[in-house]
């Protein structure tokens, strides 16, 4: 990762753990967020997070035991709730900073994977930047204007998030746009390439995900 992020705050996610390689990824300095059993995933990438966060339904018990006894801030919630973990993760997370990373894994259940997706494109608007790792897939959200680094993956394909997204240009790619319209659903932005080391990327109206597949 070539972004220069300025002390983000970091969401671990729960579920399956990681990739390895994500801690190369993570940004320092940085607020860590552990969501649920991401604290465990956390400590085995060898961090130490600032706060707990979820109804701690499968975080494990030796992780739990460590967390308190190092005195970790716990926000711990009921099981049932309208938000997911994530969720709630994500809304500390926007009264900390403008900048996020969300650390995590695209094995596991279809449903939740999805979910994080769609709740990063829904945040990304009142962000100044959004990145996501997510197994081995470099994610960036952008609203307004974002570099691409080739470092993360040549192979690039760009989404609209949520609805339609106006004005979509593409700079230092092998296939270059100007002024586009992306629906949703649409695979107009399939398989791209990025031909310079940082490739540009600006919307006019809406969000899309840059995604790089293959990042580690």
């Amino acid at each position: 990762m070539s972004e220069d992020l300025q002390h983000p705050v970091v969401i671990v996610c729960g579920g399956p753990a990681p990739d390895g390689k994500a801690i190369e990824y993570i940004p320092t300095p940085a607020t860590v967020i552990a969501v649920d059993s991401g604290l465990d995933h956390a400590r085995n990438l060898r961090l130490s997070p600032d706060l707990l966060i979820g109804d701690l339904d499968s975080i494990s018990s030796g992780g739990l035991h460590w967390v308190k006894k190092q005195g970790i801030r716990i926000k711990e919630f009921p099981n049932d709730k309208d938000k997911s973990d994530f969720e709630l993760a994500l809304d500390y997370a926007r009264g900390i900073s403008n900048r996020l990373f969300v650390i995590g894994s695209d094995s596991g259940r279809v449903d939740q994977l999805f979910g994080i997706i769609a709740a990063l494109g829904s945040v990304a608007p009142v962000l100044d930047s959004c990145h996501a790792l997510l197994g081995s897939t470099y994610f960036t959200f952008i609203s307004d204007t974002a570099d691409v680094y080739r470092n993360n993956g040549a192979i690039v394909s760009v989404y609209s998030m949520g609805g339609v997204a106006e004005g979509v240009s593409l700079q230092g790619f092998r296939w270059e746009l100007t002024g586009a319209t992306f629906l949703p659903g649409s695979t107009h932005g399939l398989s791209n390439e990025i031909l310079d080391e940082v490739g540009k990327i600006s919307v006019s109206s809406g969000v899309v995900a840059a995604i790089q597949p293959d990042s580690t």
